[in-house]
C-alpha cells in the first residue's frame, strides 16, 4: 500500500498540544461566562496569546470545533467565534458508544429508572409554584387527548429539578428508548388513558410533596412502561444502526459521513482494517476535505485511529468512554453544572452501583475490587481514576450496564474538574480527599460486599460520600 494514499495522522506531540491549548480556550470561554457569538481573537491573536505553531493552534481549533465551544469565521470581523454547545451534538455521540458497547433496552430502562426516581424525590421536595402550574398544564393537555409526545411530563420534571445533569441524561435515554421501540401502530387502544392515569397519580405525589411516594410511582409507571415495550414483537434489545445513526439535512457532510462510516464498521473488533484514504474516498464518493473532516471526528470520538507506514490506513479503535465523557462534560459545564448537582447525582448512583454489584458480584469482580484497592494504594486516586482501575470506576464496570456506567463516569469526571479546581484556588479543599480518609472507607465498603452484605456496603458507601463531600 502507499503510504502517500494514507491521510496524515495527527502527531503524538502535536496532538499533546493542540489538546491542552483546546483546554486552555475552553477555560477562556468559561471565564468569559461563554458569551455566544463573542469573538475570542483573530488566528494571528490567538497564536500569540496562546504560545503555540500554526499547526498546532489549527488543530487545536478544529477540537473545539467538533466540541461545539466555537467556531472559526473567516473574512472581516471574523475569528475565533465562542459557540453554542448543541444537546444534539451530546446525545450523537452518546448514541454511538452505546451501539458500539452494544448496550441493551434493559440496561437503558435500568438507568433511566434510576435517574428519573431521583428526579420524582427532588422536584416533589423542591417544586416552585410556576413548577405546580406548568406540570398540571400538562396534565390538562394529556386529559384532552393530545398525548403526542409520552415523555413530555418526564423532561419537564427533570428540568424542574434544576440539575442539568438529570435533564440532559433523561432526555437522551428517553429519545434512545424511541429508537428502540417506534411502532406507535402497535400501542393498545387505550394505552394514552394508561399514561394519563400514570402520570395523574405521579402528579399527585409530586403536588403535595410526598417525595417517597413520587419515587415509587415514578418507578412503578416506568417498570408498567419497560414490560410494555419489551413484549411487543418490534421490540429490539440492541438498536437499530439505520434509525439511530440518521442524521438531519443541516449537517455538515464531515459528520454525515463520519456517521455513515460508523454504522459501515459496527461490530468490527478493533483493529479492523477500514480503507486507505484513496479508497474510503472511493467508496464513499467524498473530497480528500470531506473524508479527512470525517476522520479527525472519528478520531477525536475514538471510533477509529490513522497509521501510516506499510500497511497503514484507518482502523477500528475500542470503545473509549473517556472522549464521550469530555464532550458531555463541555455541554454541562456549558449549563451550569455545579458540585452541588454533582452530590447530589452522584450519591444516589453510588448507592445504585453498590446495589446492582452486590447481587451479582462473582470471584473474578471480588478480585478487579482487590486490584482497585491495590492500585489506589500505591500509585494514588488520580492516577487509578485516569486509568480507570480506581474503586468507584471499577464498581461502575461490574453493573455490567454500560448506561449506567456512562453517567456514573460523567459524574466523577465532572467531579475530578471541580476538585482540581478547587485545589488550585484553595488547598484546605484537599482535606475531604485525603487517603487516610479515604482508603479506610473503601476497603470497608469493599469488605462488605465481598462479604455478601448488601446492606451494610449501602450503608458505608452513604456514609463516605457524605463524608467527602465538598459541600458538606
Amino acid at each position: 500500500m502507499n503510504p502517500e494514499l494514507i491521510a496524515p495522522p495527527i502527531d503524538s506531540r502535536r496532538a499533546k498540544l493542540a489538546s491542552r491549548a483546546a483546554e486552555q480556550i475552553l477555560a477562556d470561554v468559561m471565564q468569559l461566562g461563554w458569551p455566544v457569538g463573542h469573538v475570542l481573537g483573530s488566528e494571528s491573536e490567538l497564536l500569540e496569546r496562546y504560545g503555540v505553531s500554526r499547526a498546532v493552534l489549527r488543530e487545536a481549533i478544529r477540537l473545539v470545533e467538533h466540541q461545539h465551544i466555537a467556531r472559526m469565521r473567516r473574512g472581516t470581523g471574523g475569528g475565533l467565534v465562542i459557540d453554542e454547545p448543541d444537546v444534539d451534538a451530546v446525545i450523537g455521540p452518546t448514541i454511538i458508544y452505546l451501539l458500539r458497547t452494544d448496550a441493551t433496552l434493559d440496561e437503558i430502562f435500568d438507568t433511566r429508572i434510576v435517574l428519573e426516581e431521583l428526579v420524582a424525590e427532588l422536584v416533589a421536595d423542591r417544586a416552585t409554584e410556576t413548577d405546580i402550574a406548568a406540570i398540571r398544564e400538562t396534565l390538562d393537555y394529556e386529559a384532552h387527548g393530545n398525548v403526542a409526545d409520552y415523555r413530555l411530563l418526564h423532561t419537564q420534571l427533570a428540568a424542574s429539578t434544576g440539575n442539568p445533569v438529570l435533564k440532559l441524561f433523561v432526555e437522551t435515554f428517553s429519545r434512545v428508548i424511541n429508537f428502540h421501540f417506534n411502532d406507535t401502530a402497535a400501542l393498545p387502544a387505550d394505552f394514552e388513558q394508561e399514561v394519563c392515569r400514570a402520570h395523574d397519580q405521579l402528579a399527585r405525589a409530586i403536588l403535595t410533596h410526598d417525595a417517597g411516594l413520587a419515587r415509587e410511582r415514578m418507578r412503578r409507571h416506568l417498570s408498567a412502561e419497560a414490560d410494555f415495550v419489551r413484549s411487543q414483537p418490534s421490540t429490539v434489545q440492541r438498536l437499530d444502526p439505520s434509525d439511530a445513526l440518521a442524521g438531519s439535512d443541516s449537517d455538515k457532510r464531515g459528520e454525515a459521513l463520519a456517521r455513515q462510516i460508523v454504522a459501515d464498521i459496527l461490530g468490527n473488533p478493533p483493529g479492523t482494517f477500514i480503507g486507505s484514504e484513496a479508497t474510503l474516498m472511493d467508496k464513499y464518493q467524498a473530497s480528500r476535505a470531506v473524508l479527512r473532516e470525517a476522520i479527525r471526528i472519528l478520531e477525536y470520538q475514538q471510533i477509529a485511529l490513522t497509521r501510516r507506514g506499510p500497511g497503514g490506513g484507518l482502523f477500528v479503535t475500542a470503545p473509549d468512554i473517556v472522549a464521550l465523557t469530555d464532550i458531555i462534560a463541555i455541554y454541562l459545564r456549558r449549563h451550569g453544572v455545579n458540585t452541588r448537582h454533582l452530590e447530589e447525582v452522584r450519591t444516589w448512583l453510588e448507592l445504585a452501583v453498590v446495589e446492582r454489584v452486590a447481587a451479582n458480584l462473582k470471584a473474578d469482580g471480588a478480585e478487579a475490587i482487590r486490584h482497585a484497592l491495590d492500585t489506589e494504594s500505591g500509585q494514588g486516586f488520580a492516577l487509578a481514576f485516569n486509568k480507570r482501575e480506581d474503586f468507584h470506576s471499577v464498581l461502575g464496570g461490574l453493573t455490567g450496564n454500560r448506561a449506567l456506567e456512562l453517567v456514573h463516569r460523567v459524574t466523577m469526571r465532572l467531579g475530578w474538574q471541580f476538585f482540581a479546581e478547587f485545589a488550585t484556588s484553595d488547598p484546605r479543599s484537599g482535606e475531604f480527599a485525603r487517603a487516610d480518609v479515604i482508603e479506610p472507607a473503601h476497603r470497608g465498603i469493599a469488605e462488605a460486599l465481598i462479604a455478601g452484605d448488601t446492606e451494610v456496603a449501602i450503608m458505608r458507601m452513604r456514609a463516605h460520600m457524605t463524608a467527602t463531600s465538598p459541600t458538606r
